[in-house]
């Protein structure tokens, strides 16, 4: 009882380390911006949009608690990879500022809020679908797996952009200078701001914890090791498409995501349930 309870408690000060870490990393690298910790104004978030956002960001805090990571302080818990608790967290963390958006002012906000929605939601389709074959299929790392497990990481890496918001699927200034966060006050664009970040580093985190080797398989130092190098090494990638590719209409981003990511996580998916 008091292993598990320590594990909690360790796992509730070591999950905002990586959810600002990981979102600082893909901030700095695959989105060219930084994350801000000092708020603009010395007083509490009163707004709606503000309280919206900052539970998005507890949300996002505690989606990272729950991820199966290598070394977890609470590995032995239950709830630990939860299928359900993972998705209604995770869902929570990044449909929160929509409900701020929906509030915003401004009719351009509004839209630019939709627009970010749609974009996200259609990346986190596929990531969804990769999780679930991947580490809630109880897909094996037999010779005769991996090509179903490569074609899941394929079509993750194809559609964690989306879901981060970064590249060219980042948010669209052109409608508004401030986008989503148009018309609202200071603590608001600095909340929305941090949590835009922390959900980018989320959504990595999640294709990451979705196909690192489990313990049967790797030693959980190793696999922990693997973790945060493949963590890096998607979010360089990131930067990579970030400069290569021009911003995408939102018809392109859901094509993209639909019609190019979605079918080859259907076919890894299929090829994992036929073997």
């Amino acid at each position: 009882m008091a292993a598990s309870f320590m594990g909690l408690v360790l796992t509730l000060l070591l999950a905002p380390v990586l959810a600002v870490g990981f979102g600082a990393l893909v901030a700095a690298i695959a989105a060219g911006d930084r994350i801000r910790l000092r708020p603009p104004e010395q007083r509490l978030p009163l707004s709606v949009d503000a309280l919206v956002t900052l539970v998005s960001v507890v949300l996002a805090v505690l989606s990272m608690a729950l991820l199966p990571w290598p070394l977890h302080p609470a590995g032995a818990s239950n709830w630990v990879g939860h299928p359900l608790l993972v998705w209604v967290m995770v869902e929570g963390a990044f449909l929160a500022p929509l409900l701020a958006g929906l509030l915003a002012p401004s009719p351009l906000a509004m839209r630019a809020a939709l627009r970010d929605a749609q974009i996200s939601a259609g990346g986190r389709i596929v990531l969804w679908l990769v999780i679930g074959g991947s580490l809630w299929g109880g897909a094996g790392w037999e010779a005769h797996e991996l090509p179903g497990r490569g074609l899941l990481l394929v079509a993750g890496l194809m559609a964690v952009a989306a879901a981060a918001g970064v590249g060219p699927f980042a948010p669209d200034d052109t409608l508004a200078p401030a986008g989503a966060e148009e018309g609202a006050d200071a603590m608001a664009r600095w909340l929305a701001c941090l949590a835009r970040h922390v959900r980018g580093g989320l959504a990595v985190a999640l294709l990451v914890a979705a196909v690192i080797p489990g313990p049967a398989i790797v030693q959980p130092v190793p696999a922990l090791l693997l973790a945060l190098g493949l963590f890096v090494v998607i979010t360089l990638g990131l930067r990579q498409v970030r400069l290569a590719l021009p911003r995408f209409t939102l018809h392109m981003a859901l094509r993209w995501c639909l019609w190019r990511a979605l079918p080859v996580g259907i076919a890894g998916v299929l090829y994992l349930a036929l073997t």
